[in-house]
């Protein structure tokens, strides 16, 4: 299924080839009167203005496809900002009913941040920005999975705590490469 965009685009490739081959079809041989050259003239012409509105097109499909990133990615970074919200929030909660160490609280409150930033920030339409924000947010949840696995008392605790430390310096990198992003 094509969109109005692609529709547009290959209308307007389809015109330009057409008038192309016109174009070619009346140089094949030389114009015998004055009416053969201004017809090859008018098709140039044509053919100039029908590759304008091909740019154009492509512009605007490039553009649907943007927008059309942009929507599913503002969709999905929502999804993804539940672990870094909730994850921290939880944590945090055990460290104020004293069942975790304050040490933890360098750790949780900028995963909760990086969390908010990635879920509710407004998404600007660049596809750089686009992209870093999609990688913000795996990068995110992954440090939220890592953070739960830290908690949980076992032997590998420690490098996961590590891991989430790592996790949380890459997600707050990624993001303030979005924010620099122009």
């Amino acid at each position: 299924m094509t969109t109005p965009a692609q529709h547009d685009r290959d209308l307007a490739e389809g015109r330009v080839a057409r008038l192309k081959q016109d174009l070619r079809d009346g140089l094949a041989t030389p114009p015998g009167d004055v009416a053969a050259m201004d017809e090859l003239v008018a098709n140039a012409h044509r053919l100039l203005d029908a590759e304008v509105a091909f740019d154009e097109a492509g512009k605007r499909l490039a553009d649907a496809e943007l927008e059309s990133r942009h929507a599913a990615t503002q969709r999905a970074v929502v999804w993804f900002a539940a672990a870094p919200v909730l994850v921290p929030l939880v944590a945090a909660a055990l460290v104020l009913f004293e069942v975790l160490s304050p040490a933890w609280l360098p750790a949780l409150v900028p995963l909760f941040g990086a969390g908010l930033w990635v879920g509710f920030a407004p998404v600007r339409r660049a596809g750089a920005v686009i992209r870093e924000r999609t990688r913000a947010a795996w990068a995110g949840s992954v440090t939220a999975v890592l953070l739960v696995l830290a908690l949980v008392p076992w032997s590998g605790a420690v490098v996961c705590t590590v891991l989430t430390a790592l996790g949380i310096a890459g997600t707050i990198a990624l993001l303030w490469r979005e924010s620099r992003t122009p």
